[in-house]
């Protein structure tokens, strides 16, 4: 039997239902102490949770256009198609799909209307890759037109250039790019290769996505470009995403020192840092916020030990050691956080699944109608072990100061 885990819980219990002007005052002193647990502990839930909802949201909106794996040459803007075994890295285990992908910068025309645009070029499989039916604003997800090969624009594009969908009669819209080795001059159209291209849908996945991207068959980019087999990248789409760095690095021993292979992630560097960063700033607020209300157990122990000054006595007169009669005084502390933490957990978690089922929290002027929520084991075990961390702070350093003295006089009067 751990004697003073015994004692800690029954003066845990015993401040509930005792009666007294100083009872009651140690009951809303330790009320007040697990309370601030409770909070702090459920607002690390919800906020963490949010900012990993957020954080996904993000992945899942830049995704479709950043593949979980990109190949690009180390050196130029191009290379062959001959240099890289797409079949060979398609046959790995790992790997779920691939396309090989042309990106330039592009002049569209419809009518009187032309706008720059990101011309992507990339093979049938890739709006599978991307999830591209649901993203789609209108039309179908596929470079099939009524008469012949389409492309899918931004709705962005789309609506700036006031281009219709491919019905086979109206006019279609035109691609110019700047043909490769040619001395450009705005007076000198003979500088341009145009092509005419119907547009079969318009995706929307976000606000720069949509004004800026342009999506053809990879084969019709190529003639416009005069890249004949050379591309600019190849984009590969994992079975497992989670294991996109381990892949990368062996993709990387692999190929070697002439090409980069950059992880989503990687590509996107600034942004995905910035979200770690927000988190564990936020983390760290959250946990100094817990530190400073944690000191309210002192509070507690203190009128605690100042209550139970007989009971001590009576201990040390049993032939208790000051160990002894300090560990209980400790266990009750450490009892306070152990309670306030699991019922914060239990709360946050509560309010994250409301969150998910019922959306109470709105988000307005977004993608989605509530803010999204993602619940992380990991980031629950995080929250246990600081605030734990943080309650053994706050019931050791103090207590042994604290003891000495009320120790010492009930010695004394034993």
């Amino acid at each position: 039997m751990n004697l003073p885990l015994l004692f800690a819980r029954r003066y845990l219990l015993a401040s509930r239902s005792a009666a007294g002007r100083s009872q009651n005052a140690i009951n809303i002193i330790t009320a007040i102490s697990i309370g601030v647990i409770v909070v702090v502990t459920a607002a690390m839930v919800v906020v963490l949770s949010t900012l990993n909802g957020i954080a996904e949201l993000v992945d899942s909106i830049y995704s479709p256009f950043d593949q979980d794996i990109t190949i690009t040459a180390a050196e130029g803007k191009t290379f062959g198609k001959e240099a890289l075994d797409l079949e060979g890295i398609l046959t790995l285990p790992t790997v779920k799909n691939g396309s090989w992908v042309i990106e330039e910068n592009v002049l569209l025309r419809h009518g009187d209307q032309q706008t720059v645009a990101t011309l992507k070029a990339v093979g049938p499989q890739y709006l599978a890759m991307s999830n591209m039916d649901q993203h789609m604003f209108s039309g179908e997800p596929t470079f099939e037109g009524l008469n012949g090969p389409a492309v899918l624009l931004g709705i962005g594009l789309k609506t700036d250039l006031n281009v219709a969908l491919d019905d086979g009669i109206f006019q279609p819209l035109e691609i110019s790019a700047p043909i490769r080795g040619r001395k450009l001059s705005k007076y000198q159209r003979g500088a341009f290769e145009t092509i005419a291209m119907p547009v079969r849908g318009a995706f929307t996945l976000n606000m720069d996505f949509d004004t800026k991207y342009l999506l053809a068959p990879l084969d019709i980019a190529a003639e416009l470009l005069h890249y004949d087999s050379a591309v600019n990248a190849l984009e590969v789409q994992l079975n497992n995403p989670k294991d996109m760095d381990r892949i990368a690095n062996d993709l990387r021993s692999e190929l070697g020192s002439g090409f980069v292979v950059r992880t989503r992630h990687q590509k996107n560097a600034l942004m995905y840092s910035t979200n770690a960063s927000e988190k564990l700033f936020t983390f760290i607020v959250l946990a100094f916020i817990g530190l400073i209300g944690a000191f309210n157990i002192i509070a507690s122990l203190t009128m605690m030990m100042i209550e139970k000054r007989r009971d001590m006595r009576t201990l040390m007169g049993m032939g208790a050691t000051p160990g002894l009669v300090r560990a209980i005084f400790f266990g009750e502390g450490m009892l306070i956080v152990l309670v306030g933490t699991v019922v914060g957990l239990l709360l946050g978690l509560a309010i994250c699944w409301a969150q998910q089922y019922f959306g109470f929290v709105e988000l307005a002027g977004s993608v989605v109608e509530s803010y999204p929520v993602r619940v992380i084991v990991s980031d629950l075990a995080l929250i246990f072990v600081v605030v734990i961390a943080i309650g053994l702070l706050a019931s050791w350093v103090p207590l042994r100061s604290l003891s000495k003295r009320f120790l010492q006089a009930t010695a004394a009067n034993a």
